[in-house]
């Protein structure tokens, strides 16, 4: 029995009840919306873009993915900015249920524009109140292309998906904008950045096998509708409406006339078609009517009709292009759709409603005013064409009679030429044939005497081999007897020679015994120094928490004196803990190693080329100067938004802040401002000093690069780039720049401004790019979660494979240099460290082998630092720690607890004796490497104490006496 119910032909499938056919977009959309990646379903109307959404909205639900599908035109269109965007978040919020009161939140930032109101709810309500990955669905976007205020809407949406470069958090967030326009008109607005982001995700047409279930509602035998669906799809081609559309008409006719559906032909399908599409009930049908408006009314351009009518045409392929907007359009509109890179009118149904008539009454007047001008001289010009093809086949036939002739005489003359020659040869032949006798008969001459010749020597060979056979005997019985002779010498000497080997190998046996005993010792005893010295630190530690903090300090003191003595048998990680435990003891009594005084977060920290100043960077829009022992020294204001990096000159005497205000500032160490730097339209995301410290690059989400000197002159800007740029970086010898972007590649141009190469492979966002010390790699680290090795002349050399989640950072040995011959100490000397997202930092050699997994944050590893001898790896993580590895022993040796927030970069002093960390705590901590410094500090604390307090031991009273004093 047929069943028309099953056929959808307005709204959802989930509203109506229908079938859901499942096509390759099923899979796709919930892929990429599982990765939590933004996507765009921009197709035309009434291709299932609705009840796709519903259904992988439902399937995320099930795997406990949260989902939210906001239809625009509900927001309506006669509504101001305020109510639209206000509209939006009760959209959310009816979903979501938050607890917040979105009301009241609204009115409480109406300082704040409504699209930065958007941005700031997503992340300190939706995100905070919402557990786990959120993925939105934004239905009916082309509703909002006749208000002049949603820019502002989709630029927010593309900074949600670029802020995830600074707030992990955004990353549980994505986007899935589903409707009837193309990216490039969803920001209207020229002078800005166009909507950018996202993957498309394609809508198909049915193939039959996809369509199949369909046959199940014509209530005929499996057979019988196979073959009527079939030749609905050759009318549809598995248009999603025009199938379901002809298919309800198809059961509609057969409730009338149930004889007729049961033995329905080909001709019969044909009538319905035309009864149900073509004539007056084209005017009717909403599909049509929006084909129909999509290619006049709404046509941006004239030449929409005059492309669609040569693809229509069919006698020369019309091959798509993205970037016209015409072509785009009638991709858009459903008429045609792409093939193999060329477009075809989409089915038989629209090929006859929109025919050549139609095209010619809808073309612009000027082409039918020219075709009804032409009409009268039509026959003229027929006739004309008729005499023209007359008189040329006249002489045509005159001109192949007269080669014909022509082509007689040419063979004729030909032959007799030929006969000539083959005379010519036989004479040549004849006389070559005597020339050749006479040679062999002198030959044969020759070849008699060489013969004659050859037989003396014969006979004087045969004489010489029996003088020499009888030579060669009396040699051998010689031999033989020196050979008998030398036997027994040889006998004598093994035999000695055995002898002495025994006697070396019980030598080597006992000095093997005496080594083995000996490292034995020393293996115990270099146990038992750290042992004790394990326990001298545990002790010192326990008497500080007991608030003992003199006799803690004295404790620490004779701790870092035996270190120092016992340097070479304390193992790395025994040693590490001991600094660490004096540092403790010693800040805790006298000294704060806690650098604090920013009013926000510190987003980066640098060291001075002569590492006496520490300059630290903050959201709190300053950068400020310390000195190693934590004393601020100045303060650098000026800048009106979150300083994100700052870096010194070569020289250490000029400071380079990089800063959300779109701006880079020079200042000195006095605090003076030297130089604003302006010139970018958007946040300064990196900036970097040549080697030489002649030239500042700074990097930008403007997806530009500027070269300035040190007057603040603008020297160059470096342009190619799609997206943001996130990091710049010079060369060591200073004549390359290397730029990292979130349009996935890296760039390197030269002082000048020319691009020298565009180094592409990344799938994602590249975070980080860096250059090895001897400048010939280059390593960029991606969201795509692999770091690529590349060489100058952009030919990719490595893909670094394993990070299971995003790559933050990449950081190359001080000693990588690959024109050195390796040996075997170089397995840990030339390698690479990166850091990313999944809590690991890996180490791999310039061949692309993984040689080591660091593993011990509990959260992701935000930044990684060398220290200047290459034997140890800093790493800043957001589980609010530093640890400190040993690269050779491959051990965690500390981990760096005194932060109370996420760590977000760490760096090395370039006499590598201090680390300073920098914290969403607002501070940065100097951790205190050096145990010289450590224990003179200690000492100028303690002693007079020690030389004049009559309860000293005699020996304690001495502990200081050759310790100096303190930087």
């Amino acid at each position: 029995m047929a069943n028309p119910s099953i056929y959808t032909v307005g709204g959802t499938v989930q509203a109506g009840g229908g079938i859901y056919i499942p096509r390759q977009a099923d899979e796709e959309l919930l892929g990429l919306c599982r990765s939590a990646t933004f996507a765009y379903v921009l197709t035309p109307r009434q291709m299932g873009k609705s009840s796709l959404m519903v259904r992988t909205s439902e399937r995320l639900r099930d795997e406990g993915i949260r989902s939210v599908i906001v239809d625009l035109q509900e927001l309506g269109a006669n509504v101001t900015a305020e109510q639209w965007y206000f509209g939006f978040l009760v959209k959310l919020e009816d979903q979501l249920m938050f607890d917040t009161d979105v009301v009241s939140w609204w009115q409480e930032h109406e300082h704040l524009g409504v699209s930065q109101r958007l941005t700031q709810f997503f992340e300190k309500v939706l995100l905070a109140e919402v557990e786990g990955q959120v993925v939105i669905f934004v239905d009916e976007i082309d509703s909002t292309l006749s208000l002049d205020f949603t820019d502002d809407f989709f630029i927010a949406i593309r900074y949600l998906y670029v802020a995830r470069a600074t707030n992990p958090e955004f990353g549980r967030l994505s986007f899935v904008l589903m409707g009837v326009a193309t990216p490039g008109d969803l920001i209207s607005d020229a002078k800005r950045t166009p909507f950018n982001i996202g993957q498309r995700v394609d809508l198909t047409d049915f193939t039959l096998e996809e369509a199949l279930p369909f046959a199940e509602g014509l209530g005929l035998p499996s057979d019988e509708a196979n073959q009527i669906l079939r030749q609905v799809l050759k009318w549809t081609a598995g248009h999603p409406y025009l199938t379901q559309r002809l298919c309800g008409a198809l059961v509609a006719q057969g409730i009338v006339e149930t004889r007729f559906i049961a033995s329905l032909e080909n001709r019969d399908v044909d009538k319905i078609v035309t009864s149900t599409f073509f004539g007056a009930m084209s005017e009717q049908d909403n599909n049509l009517q929006f084909v129909r408006d999509m290619l006049t009314k709404r046509s941006p351009d004239p030449e929409v009709l005059t492309i669609y009518r040569e693809i229509r045409w069919g006698k020369r392929a019309v091959v798509d292009e993205e970037q016209s907007l015409a072509k785009s359009h009638l991709k858009l509109s459903g008429v045609v759709r792409r093939e193999n890179n060329v477009l075809q009118v989409r089915n038989q149904i629209y090929r006859q409603v929109f025919d050549y008539k139609w095209i010619n009454k809808h073309l612009p007047f000027n082409w039918r005013d020219r075709w009804e001008r032409l009409k009268p001289a039509l026959p003229y010009v027929a006739a004309l064409v008729l005499f023209s093809i007359l008189m040329t086949g006249v002489a045509v036939y005159v001109n192949d009679q007269r080669l014909i002739v022509q082509d007689a005489r040419d063979r004729e003359e030909q032959q007799r030429l030929e006969a000539e020659a083959q005379r010519n040869e036989a004479k040549r032949q004849a006389r070559n044939a005597r020339t050749q006798q006479k040679k062999a008969e002198e030959q044969s001459r020759e070849a008699q005497k060489q013969k004659r010749i050859a037989n003396h020597e014969s006979e004087r060979a045969k004489k010489g081999e029996e003088q020499a056979k009888s030579a060669q005997q009396l040699a051998e019985e010689r031999g033989t007897e020196l050979a008998n002779a030398l036997d027994k010498t040889k006998t004598a000497e093994q035999l000695a020679k055995d002898r002495q080997v025994d006697a070396e190998k019980q030598r080597d046996f006992a000095k093997v015994k005496e080594q083995e005993a000996t490292t034995a010792k020393a293996d115990a005893d270099k146990r038992r120094i750290n042992a004790e010295i394990l326990a001298d630190s545990l002790k010192s530690q326990n008497l500080l928490a007991s608030n003992l903090e003199l006799d803690a300090l004295l404790a620490g003191l004779k701790l870092g004196k035996r270190l120092k003595t016992l340097n070479k048998n304390v193992e790395p990680k025994t040693g590490v803990l001991a600094v660490d435990t004096l540092q403790k003891v010693i800040y805790g009594v006298k000294e704060r190693n806690r650098l604090e005084g920013h009013s926000s977060l510190v987003l980066g920290v640098a060291f001075s080329p002569d590492g006496q100043t520490i300059a630290s960077a903050s959201s709190d829009k300053t950068v400020k100067l310390w000195n190693r022992n934590g004393q601020l020294l100045q303060t650098l204001q000026g800048h009106s938004s979150s300083v994100w990096g700052v870096a010194f000159s070569p020289d250490g005497k000029t400071i380079a802040s990089a800063s959300f205000d779109k701006t880079v500032k020079l200042g000195n160490l006095n605090g003076q401002l030297l130089q604003t730097l302006q010139g970018h339209s958007d946040s300064v995301n990196s900036v970097a000093f040549s080697p030489d410290g002649q030239t500042i690059a700074s990097a930008s989400s403007d997806k530009t690069v500027k070269l300035w000197n040190l007057n603040g002159q603008l020297l160059q800007t470096l342009q190619g780039h799609s997206d943001s740029v996130n990091s710049v970086a010079f060369s060591p010898d200073g004549q390359t720049i290397a730029s990292a972007s979130s349009d996935k590649t890296v760039k390197l141009w030269n002082l000048n401004g020319q691009l020298l190469q565009t180094l592409q492979g990344h799938s994602n966002s590249v975070n980080s790019v860096a250059f090895s010390p001897d400048g010939k790699t280059i390593a960029s680290a991606s969201f795509d979660k692999t770091v690529k090795l590349w060489n100058l002349n952009g030919q990719l050399l490595q893909t670094l494979q394993g990070h299971s989640d995003s790559v933050n950072s990449v950081a190359f040995s001080p000693n990588f240099n690959l024109e050195e011959k390796p040996n075997d100490n170089d397995k840990f000397n030339k390698i690479i460290a990166s850091a990313s997202y999944d809590n690991t930092i890996k180490l791999w050699n310039p061949q692309g082998q993984l040689l080591q997994t660091l593993q011990g944050h509990s959260n992701s590893v935000r930044g990684v630092a060398f220290s200047p001898d290459g034997k140890t790896i800093a790493s800043a993580s957001f589980d609010k720690t530093v640890k400190l590895w040993n690269i050779n022993e491959q051990l965690l040796l500390q981990t760096l607890r005194d932060h109370s927030d996420s760590v977000w970069g760490v760096v090395f002093s370039p006499d590598g004796q201090i680390i300073a960390s920098a914290s969403r705590d607002k501070t940065v901590i100097l951790w205190n490497l050096n145990l010289d410094d450590l224990m003179a500090k200690g000492c100028a604390w303690v002693r007079d104490y020690l030389q004049n307090n009559p309860n000293v031991n005699e020996s304690d009273k001495h502990l200081c006496d050759d310790i100096g004093i303190s930087r």
